[in-house]
């Protein structure tokens, strides 16, 4: 197996949660699986979104803030969730395209939730969701066939950025849903991130154990916060 880090960072402000895992895709200094948490609600939005049509005010009256990631796909509000970021080479079991990497990322959670949670879940695949909604801005009531899904609704959505031969998965786990999308999955309770950590280290060949930030990481991720937290990044066209 390949030497890999495990990151689990306390609840952070938006603008640091992007720009940290931003930071790990730029230096790339070893393979690195980290699971994170946000210190508020938080609306972000996919790379080439808008941000019209979107309840941004809302969100933010009620003490939430809002982003822009670094990966692509529609609007997620991240509240009572886990997320997380896998960043690795394109090689191995992560060299076959992120579609085939992504459904693998969603298999290995569909076994370890259910050993954890009790639930069933699967891939999407074909099936017609109870939680999808026609036109939505959001990701969750807008599914892919490469989603994990739980009782005919959405559980698990992700996103991939290439460069420089390593690829940036992004995901969010759904432990209860926010009120801006009622209806779709969710766990019920947190997982145990070093289970998963462990399981996805037999599925990638990557031997995740805990570690540190580099300094750098840190140093880079204060610079580029400063660009995240900018209202024309937020509403770049």
């Amino acid at each position: 197996m390949i030497s890999a880090r495990l990151l689990v960072d306390p609840p952070l402000r938006a603008a640091e949660n992007m720009a940290r895992d931003e930071a790990i895709l730029k230096f790339r200094h070893i393979p690195t699986l980290r699971f994170y948490r946000w210190a508020k609600p938080t609306l972000s939005l996919g790379w080439f979104q808008q941000a019209e049509g979107l309840p941004l005010k809302d969100v933010k009256k009620r003490g939430g803030e809002a982003v822009r990631r670094p990966t692509g796909g529609k609007a997620i509000l991240h509240e009572n969730e886990l997320t997380y970021s896998l960043c690795a080479p394109e090689s191995g079991a992560l060299g076959r395209g992120p579609r085939l990497a992504m459904q693998l990322i969603h298999e290995t959670f569909a076994k370890e939730l259910a050993a954890q949670c009790g639930i069933s879940c699967s891939i999407r695949g074909t099936t017609s969701l109870k939680s999808d909604i026609p036109g939505s801005h959001w990701c969750f009531e807008d599914s892919s066939p490469m989603d994990l899904i739980c009782k005919g609704r959405k559980l698990l959505g992700s996103a991939a950025r290439r460069r420089n031969g390593w690829v940036l998965f992004h995901g969010s786990l759904v432990v209860s849903p926010p009120r801006e999308t009622p209806d779709i999955a969710g766990t019920g309770k947190s997982p145990d991130t070093f289970a998963l950590s462990n399981a996805l280290s037999q599925a990638f060949g990557l031997s995740f154990s805990h570690g540190e930030w580099e300094r750098e990481e840190l140093e880079e991720a204060q610079t580029l916060a400063l660009r995240y937290c900018d209202s024309t990044h937020l509403f770049r066209r």
